[in-house]
């Protein structure tokens, strides 16, 4: 659910009223929606969490997930303290490396106590080069026909011979030389006549015996590249592969056991070529079925360089087409099977805040705590049976019956407590699609008085922002520092009154500050400029 901004005003008014429901930190801005993005300019928006509890809030981590291996959100800040009715604000960034929809939760997980504050993102994806524009929001069995529709809308068949004629006198001549890709071996030639003296010839990766030399795949240069003549005798018709044990090699390439090994240089470039035929034609005598296993591992494992991609814009300026694997090498992961039928897996899965749900402990007053559940995964969830197995703790809006939640989609359950209760309960809900019953265990907290805590007179480090000598009053409270930067990495620093940080790059950083008062824990950000 998205706030409007009456109802941003509406939700900042109230907020100074709440604090004594004591609770996780609140999204002043709700959910974020973020502009349409492409993969080379982040979009970025601001969160604001206010705390609207009389002592602070750590947060010590941000739970993120990925989509197709990759976390497309990040934030600007993942451990910070927010203090009694104050409000941090941080930026969320959006880069997406799909042009297709997302739909994630950010996680704000805190240790005070209280829980943890969900925030849901969504963003469209889209990619810079707007040929692909059709792709967008596409995936398996669909995308493979909507890529091998437009690679075939507009195409320029140039015809064998003057498919050749480009290939050796510009896509694949470097100052005057062509490079046979399978050995490395260079000749000077710019013509069919000069690569005829020089014993080269042009190699089909996917072999035209297969479609009767016919055209356009004969003369589609996506698919074919320079070759020394023996090189090319060699490899034949034999499909792509790992060879264990070679009758002939050269260059790196080799021959044996019916299989043909292209050199490192070459593999990446090879799979892409196979990919892209299949995908643009079809797999003529299941050429390419038997290997398709290898030929994603060679296009993951030898990804596209600034060579391929010239020759792709290169070729593209005269067949008008692209290979889409050489411009997004991640389209693969969209396309399950290239040769089959490809369809998605199914993935229930869902995600839960706490292995075990910790409740703050204090003077007795009312409290609520946050526990977040989460559907991370493709099919659509239902959950049901909630229960709290000790009578005195209860959902704070009642039981929630059954929650349906779309893939992406997050939701906070509320639990009600008292502080000064000491618990040993147990939360359980079942979840569909074979997830099954789970079990939460739901404890007082660590003992902790956060009562005590929001009384201490805390240290203050000064200036903030710095030239890299910070000054600490109450210094003598602390047990111990640790700096951290943005990329996570770690310092342990003295504790004294003041901290000389001249040797370290400028920047955001984090301070652990670890207090010899019950060891409680928050976090200041400090600015080195």
């Amino acid at each position: 659910m998205k706030f409007s901004i009456t109802s941003k005003l509406v939700l900042l008014l109230s907020l100074c009223q709440i604090a004594v429901q004591a609770q996780s930190l609140l999204s002043i801005d709700g959910n974020l929606s973020f502009p349409t993005t492409d993969e080379l300019q982040a979009s970025t928006q601001t969160l604001r969490l206010f705390n609207p509890n009389s002592y602070p809030i750590t947060i010590s981590e941000v739970d993120r997930f990925e989509i197709y291996g990759d976390k497309v959100f990040s934030v600007s800040d993942s451990q910070f303290t927010v203090m009694p009715s104050d409000t941090f604000t941080l930026t969320v960034s959006f880069l997406p490396e799909h042009n297709i929809l997302h739909e994630q939760v950010l996680v704000f997980k805190s240790a005070s106590g209280f829980g943890h504050t969900n925030v849901e993102l969504s963003g469209q994806g889209s990619y810079s080069k707007s040929y692909y524009s059709v792709t967008e929001n596409k995936s398996q069995e669909q995308l493979k026909n909507t890529l091998s529709s437009r690679l075939a809308v507009g195409y320029n068949d140039l015809g064998y011979s003057g498919a050749r004629d480009q290939m050796y006198g510009s896509i694949d001549n470097v100052g005057g030389q062509v490079e046979c890709v399978y050995t490395g071996r260079t000749a000077t030639f710019n013509t069919r006549a000069g690569a005829n003296n020089n014993s080269f010839n042009c190699e089909h990766t996917f072999p035209q015996g297969f479609f009767n030399s016919n055209v356009p795949m004969r003369s589609d240069i996506h698919h074919l590249f320079p070759t020394d003549v023996t090189a090319n005798s060699r490899r034949g018709n034999d499909p792509f592969g790992v060879v264990s044990s070679s009758s002939w090699t050269q260059g790196g390439s080799k021959s044996g056991g019916g299989k043909f090994e292209p050199r490192d240089a070459h593999k990446g470039a090879v799979a892409r070529a196979m990919m892209y035929f299949v995908i643009r034609y079809q797999d003529y005598s299941n050429h390419f079925s038997g290997q398709e296993s290898i030929l994603r591992q060679w296009h993951e494992q030898y990804p596209p360089n600034m060579a391929e991609q010239n020759r792709n814009t290169a070729i593209y300026n005269l067949q008008n087409n692209r290979n889409p694997f050489v411009d997004y090498p991640q389209f693969i992961e969209r396309i399950s099977d290239i040769d089959g039928t490809a369809s998605a897996s199914s993935l229930a899965e869902l995600y839960a805040s706490d292995d075990t749900i910790h409740l703050a402990q204090g003077p007795a007053m009312s409290r609520f705590y946050s526990f977040v559940l989460y559907n991370s995964g493709n099919e659509n969830l239902s959950i049901t049976n909630f229960n709290l197995n000790d009578p005195n703790l209860s959902f704070r809006n009642g039981n929630p019956g059954t929650i349906s939640l779309d893939a992406g989609e997050s939701y906070a359950l509320e639990i009600d407590f008292q502080t000064d209760e000491g618990y040993q309960s147990q939360l359980t809900y079942e979840v569909s699609d074979g997830i099954g019953l789970q079990s939460v265990p739901v404890v007082s907290g660590p003992g902790l008085s956060l009562a005590a805590f929001a009384e201490m007179e805390l240290p203050q480090f000064y200036p903030n922002p710095s030239r890299g000598a910070v000054f600490i009053a109450n210094h003598e409270l602390i047990k111990s520092l640790q700096l951290i930067d943005a990329s996570g990495r770690t310092w342990d620093v003295e504790v004294a009154d003041q901290l000389i940080l001249n040797e370290l790059p400028k920047g955001i950083y984090s301070i652990k500050v670890t207090l010899k008062k019950d060891e409680a824990i928050y976090f200041q950000k400090l600015m080195l400029k």
